[in-house]
C-alpha cells in the first residue's frame, strides 16, 4: 500500500522526450531518454549497455505478461497486495543493447502517488517504498533478468 505521506519524494518531470510512443498511461522512450531513466536515487538498476532500440508494443506485452510471476518471487512484491502490476501504475520503457542481446527496462511509478504525471516525461521517485520499481526484461529469451524495488518511504 502507497504511503500517504512519501518522504524525500522526487519528481523530475523533465521536457517529453522527442518521438515518445504513448498510450494511455504507458510510454516507450526514445533511445536518447535510457541514461536519465536508469538514474533511479534510490533502486539500482541495469547497466545501460552499448546502444539502445525501439520496442514494440508487442514487446512491451511480453514483459508484461512475465510480470506478475517475477513479483511473486520477490518478498518486497507483498506491499503491493492492494493492485496487480502492471495495471494502476504510469509505465516508461526504453530499449537497451547490451553484449548484442535486446533489452527493454521499464519504470514503474503507481498512479495516485503525487501529481499524475505525464508518461512520456522522466520520473524519479526517491524512496517510496516498493510500490514505485523498475524491471529489465531480455526480449529473446522472454525472461525478466533485473527487478528493483525502491527504499521505504
Amino acid at each position: 500500500m502507497i504511503r500517504p505521506v512519501l518522504t524525500a519524494l522526487l519528481l523530475l518531470a523533465a521536457c517529453a522526450p522527442a518521438s515518445a510512443q504513448v498510450r494511455g498511461d504507458i510510454a516507450i522512450l526514445p533511445g536518447s531518454a535510457a541514461s536519465e531513466l536508469l538514474e533511479q536515487c534510490s533502486r539500482t538498476t541495469p547497466k545501460p549497455g552499448e546502444g539502445t532500440w525501439a520496442p514494440s508494443w508487442s514487446d512491451i506485452a511480453a514483459l508484461e505478461a512475465a510480470l506478475p510471476a517475477a513479483l511473486t518471487e520477490r518478498t518486497e512484491a507483498r506491499a503491493l497486495a492492494d493492485r496487480t502490476p502492471p495495471e494502476g501504475w504510469v509505465r516508461q520503457y526504453v530499449g537497451l543493447i547490451r553484449d548484442g542481446r535486446r533489452f527493454v527496462y521499464g519504470n514503474f511509478v503507481p498512479q495516485g502517488s503525487g501529481p499524475d504525471p505525464a508518461p512520456d516525461q522522466i520520473l524519479m521517485v526517491c524512496d517510496g517504498g516498493p510500490a514505485f520499481f523498475g524491471v529489465e526484461f531480455e526480449v529473446e529469451a522472454g525472461r525478466i533478468t533485473h527487478l528493483a524495488f525502491n527504499g521505504e518511504a
